[in-house]
Parts: C-alpha cells; structure tokens; sequence
C-alpha cells in the first residue's frame, strides 16, 4: 500500500493552540495555575494525525508479516 505522495501535516497555528488551551481552562472551571499544561495538552490534541492520515503512511515492515508497526495496525483497523 505504498504511496507516492508524502502525507502532509499542518501543524496548528499560535491562535488554534491558544483558543484550545482557553477551552480547556474553562472546562476545568476557569482554575488559575494550569496555564502550561492546557497549552501542552492543547499542542498534544491539535498534532495528533488523523486515522485516515496514519492509515496513509508507508513502513519499512509493511510486507513483513512477523513485525507489524502501529501504522500497520491502524491501515487494518480502517479497513473495517
């Protein structure tokens, strides 16, 4: 299942990171102190690769039955 084409990812912009990190805040009830890590997890949430995008990608093993890689389990998991 090789591609040609590289799978592009766009990473988040400073106002997507800062908007869900304010999201963030306010569903924990807008408790000061957390600032860092509602900008962390903010930057986790919006870099993760969708499915679809992981299910794309091309591994050295993917011929290779005796080691599957994580890409190789998600492209089996979309499949059905």
């Amino acid at each position: 299942m090789a591609h040609s084409e590289p799978v592009s990812v766009t990473l988040p912009t400073h106002a997507e990171i800062a908007a869900r990190a304010y999201a963030l805040y306010v569903q924990r009830g807008r408790i000061e102190g957390y600032d860092k890590d509602d900008w962390l997890q903010a930057e986790y949430e919006l870099m993760q690769l969708p499915v679809d995008k992981i299910a794309e990608l091309d591994t050295p093993h993917a011929r290779d039955k005796k080691h599957r890689s994580l890409v190789d389990v998600v492209r089996l998991a979309v499949m059905f």
